[in-house]
């Protein structure tokens, strides 16, 4: 049996992807695809990425992923790893030989960082299916590091931008690409880049199916997922922040949090701004990446002069 795993990158339409395949969980089963997610509630799978760190000898340590997981200890992580591993050999029990898993988590981008780690999931996956393949979407820079702000801001921080912008100025996708490229090798990784013109019909959903290889036609589409907040959006919760946890001590989202936002963005409701860079941030930016950026080129798309339209 094949598996086709959606690795990310984060901020990249992976929340739109999974919201797809849940929306399309009954039409895709009815064509033997099989998602089997371990825990319906998250569309990111994070049973993968945990399974994969644990296999490697290391573990979760991201405090909000712990909260959120339930982990309060190394062996909550092993316990909830070994349920999967259990979960996963009674479905694959169930599924024929023909049928396609398609899973999808960007945690395992983000969280996957050595070679080692990415080994130790393609060992978890061994044991399932002959053959697996990835798929990871890249987006552009500039819209990359808007768009995480905005994802920092809705966990709780209540730094600026340009504190944002410095701290992840120098990090780059191609120093972890390049982990799952050794790993894998190019022809089960196939990347692809999040803007119309590159995807399938301009369309996010077609293109994944096409690389998936799972037929569009009959599919539904669903709304955008988790778009970026606007400029008095982050501005709001930036304040809220500051006084108030997002999480619960549980590691769902806080009530009370939920609440004084509500209140908040009805008394000064506000048409959106978008966050931008300055030219002096963009053009910083691309000096940073171009390194980053030919050698992504140079490996998946060798033909094209130039990674993204605005390079």
């Amino acid at each position: 049996m094949k598996a086709v795993i959606h690795i990310g990158m984060p901020k990249a339409g992976s929340s739109a992807i999974q919201d797809f395949l849940g929306h399309n969980a009954g039409r895709l089963a009815a064509r033997g695809v099989r998602l089997a997610r371990f825990d319906p509630a998250f569309g990111s799978q994070y049973e993968l990425p945990v399974s994969a760190l644990l296999g490697a000898g290391d573990s979760v340590t991201e405090a909000f992923a712990q909260r959120t997981l339930g982990f309060s200890s190394l062996a909550d992580q092993r316990a909830y790893a070994a349920r999967y591993a259990r979960f996963l050999s009674e479905q694959r029990a169930q599924w024929g030989n023909d049928d396609l898993f398609i899973a999808s988590s960007e945690h395992l981008y983000a969280w996957l960082i050595k070679p080692a780690q990415i080994a130790a999931l393609e060992r978890f996956l061994a044991q399932h299916f002959s053959a697996v393949c990835y798929i990871l979407y890249l987006r552009p820079n500039d819209e990359y590091l808007t768009s995480s702000y905005s994802e920092a801001i809705r966990r709780g921080a209540t730094h600026d931008f340009d504190t944002h912008f410095t701290r992840q100025l120098g990090d780059n996708p191609w120093r972890l690409l390049r982990h799952w490229l050794a790993v894998v090798g190019r022809e089960r990784l196939v990347v692809r880049r999040l803007v119309p013109q590159y995807l399938e019909s301009g369309d996010l959903f077609s293109d994944f199916c096409a690389q998936a290889g799972i037929e569009r036609e009959g599919l539904e589409p669903v709304p955008r997922a988790n778009p970026s907040l606007t400029l008095e959006q982050i501005a709001r919760r930036r304040w809220l922040n500051r006084f108030l946890p997002v999480q619960g001590r549980d590691g769902r989202p806080s009530r009370l949090y939920r609440l004084a936002l509500a209140l908040a963005e009805r008394r000064r409701p506000q048409p959106g701004t978008r966050l931008e860079l300055s030219a002096e941030q963009l053009a910083l930016l691309k000096r940073k990446r171009r390194w980053s950026d030919k050698q992504i080129r140079s490996h998946f798309f060798p033909d094209e002069p130039r990674l993204f339209p605005r390079d």
